[in-house]
C-alpha cells in the first residue's frame, strides 16, 4: 500500500499563539494609553484649577486651508483676524476653513449662500472659540441664513437670527447680520449673540476642558453678581449692559459676551469684576483684551 502524506497543521498553532501574541500587545497598548491619558488629564485638571485655562489650545497634525478668495474675504473684512499674529491667524484660517466643512450652509427664500456668507458667519463662531480647544460646537450642524429678518412659525413673531437646540440650528437673518459689524462698538452683534447662545448649550453638554472652564466661570460670575448687592444694582441700573441681559440666565451671558467683544476698555473700566470672569470664560487673551 503507497505511503499517503498527511497534511501538516502543526502551523496553525503557531498562527493562534501569534494572534494571542498581537492581542495581548495591543490590549496592553490600550491599557498603557488609557494610564498616560489619564494622568495628563489630571495633571491638565490640576493646572486648570490654578490657572483657570488649558495646559494648550493649539495642536494641529495637518492644517486645513481657505482657498485665496476665502482668505481674502477674511483679511479684508473681519477685524479680529487682522489684529492677530502670523501664528494665530494660521491657526485661525485653519479653524475657519475646517468649521466650514463641518457646517451645513442652507440660503432661505432664494438667499445664496456665498463664500463671504460662509467665511464671515464661521469667522464669527471661531473667534468666541478661539480661546478653545474644541472650536467645532457640536450642537450646531446646520446653519439656516435668511435675507433679511422671517417669520417663526414656532412663536408667531419675526426673527433677526435664533439657536434651537433641538434641531441642532443656528438661524441668521443676513441684513441683520451685517448690520453688527457696521459698528463694531454699539454692543450689538446678532453673529455673536446668537453663536453665544450655541456655545453656552455646547458646554452644558461637552466635558472637555475649556466647555468646563467656561461653564464653570459662568456659574462663579453668576453668583458674584446674586450675592454682591453693588454690583448687581450698578449693572441692572447702567445703561451700558442693555436691559435684555436680565430676561434670563442665556440672554446674560449672550449680552455680557457682545459687550465684552465690541467695547474690551469700556467694559474692563466700568466693570471690572465682570470683564475679568468673561476673559476667563473665553480664555481671551488677545491684543485688545
Amino acid at each position: 500500500m503507497p505511503f499517503i502524506n498527511q497534511p501538516d497543521y502543526s502551523y496553525i498553532g503557531t498562527v493562534i499563539l501569534t494572534v494571542l501574541i498581537g492581542l495581548v500587545i495591543v490590549l496592553i497598548l490600550i491599557f498603557i494609553r488609557r494610564v498616560v491619558t489619564s494622568v495628563v488629564d489630571g495633571l491638565e485638571m490640576i493646572y486648570t484649577f490654578y490657572s483657570k485655562k488649558p495646559a494648550f489650545v493649539h495642536f494641529y497634525p495637518l492644517i486645513n486651508k481657505l482657498s485665496q478668495e476665502q482668505e481674502n474675504i477674511l483679511k479684508n473684512q473681519f477685524t479680529f483676524y487682522k489684529r492677530l499674529n502670523t501664528k494665530h491667524q494660521k491657526y485661525f484660517r485653519h479653524r475657519v476653513a475646517s468649521f466650514i466643512k463641518a457646517k451645513h450652509f442652507i440660503g432661505k427664500e432664494e438667499f445664496e449662500v456665498t463664500e463671504e456668507v460662509k467665511v464671515l458667519v464661521s469667522a464669527t463662531a471661531i473667534m468666541l472659540t478661539f480661546g478653545f480647544r474644541d472650536f467645532i460646537i457640536n450642537v450646531v450642524k446646520t446653519i439656516l441664513i435668511y435675507p433679511q429678518q422671517y417669520y417663526s412659525e414656532l412663536n408667531k413673531e419675526y426673527h433677526k437670527g435664533e439657536f434651537n437646540v433641538n434641531l441642532k440650528t443656528l438661524v441668521l437673518s443676513w441684513d441683520n447680520f451685517l448690520e453688527g459689524y457696521k459698528i463694531e462698538d454699539d454692543k450689538l452683534n446678532l453673529g455673536i449673540h446668537e453663536f453665544s447662545h450655541a456655545i453656552h448649550f455646547n458646554s452644558l453638554y461637552q466635558e472637555d476642558i475649556s466647555s468646563v472652564i467656561f461653564i464653570d466661570t459662568f456659574n462663579e460670575l453668576r453668583e458674584m453678581i446674586s450675592l454682591n448687592k453693588e454690583i448687581r444694582d450698578n449693572l441692572m441700573s447702567s445703561e451700558y449692559i442693555r436691559s435684555y441681559a436680565f430676561t434670563n440666565d442665556f440672554e446674560l451671558l449672550a449680552v455680557v459676551i457682545e459687550t465684552f467683544i465690541e467695547t474690551p476698555k469700556l467694559f474692563r473700566g466700568q466693570f471690572p469684576e465682570v470683564y475679568v470672569k468673561v476673559k476667563q470664560m473665553l480664555n481671551f487673551n488677545f491684543s485688545g483684551y
